[in-house]
């Protein structure tokens, strides 16, 4: 007798194992050490401007009276200074500012007024302190509004300069107009002054830089 032949045993599955994938956290950039830094820096700023505007609006008057007090002081302490209010309030541009003197900038500005008007004498006295001065009737002649016929429109210090000796030099430029053929002719005058802080303010020397009309 033929004996059956044993059974064959299917062959066995194998399943590979899975590869193993090493996981690297990745630092965010705000994890750096350079923003680390920075935010140290700054964290503390924004903290107190957060708590700073949380205080205002949990305490709205006390808040107003610091603000007041604030602004307060810091236009006390601009008019100590210069002379002059918030947003150029009260501003003198003849107040050279040197050494908490005017710098002799009045002067200059009572020298322009008398050319202006033609007033001679008081041009003459104000020379007195200059080695050569100008002739006042020759000038008064040639530039005043009664003598020149010429009108006046604006007087604007261009720049102000203290030298090492202690003089000051000013550039003052002013706009001018003029009847003509045509009609209204527009020109500029240019001044330098040189003047010393010392005695209230002298001044020493006076020469016309430019006299033109506009283009």
């Amino acid at each position: 007798m033929i004996s059956p032949s044993p059974a064959q045993r299917p062959p066995e599955k194998t399943t590979p194992e899975p590869q193993k994938v090493a996981y690297t956290p990745r630092k965010r950039t705000g994890e750096t050490p350079a923003a680390r830094f920075v935010k140290g820096i700054f964290r503390p700023v924004f903290k107190g401007i957060y708590y700073l505007f949380r205080f205002i609006r949990n305490n709205k008057l006390v808040s107003f009276v610091m603000i007041l007090l604030i602004l307060g002081s810091a236009i006390g302490i601009n008019y100590a200074v210069t002379k002059q209010g918030p947003f150029g309030i009260g501003n003198d541009q003849f107040n050279f500012h040197i050494h908490g003197t005017r710098g002799g900038g009045e002067q200059v500005q009572n020298w322009l007024y008398a050319l202006r008007d033609g007033n001679t004498a008081q041009l003459a006295f104000l020379d007195k302190s200059m080695s050569t001065p100008p002739d006042p009737q020759q000038l008064i002649n040639q530039f005043s509004q009664p003598q020149g016929h010429l009108n006046w429109k604006t007087i604007t210090v261009l720049s102000v300069f203290q030298e090492s000796d202690t003089t000051i030099d000013s550039f003052v430029e002013v706009d001018l107009s003029a009847p003509g053929p045509g009609g209204n002719v527009s020109g500029y005058m240019i001044w330098h002054f040189i003047t010393v802080a010392q005695g209230g303010g002298i001044l020493i020397s006076v020469n016309n830089v430019d006299f033109r009309p506009s283009l």
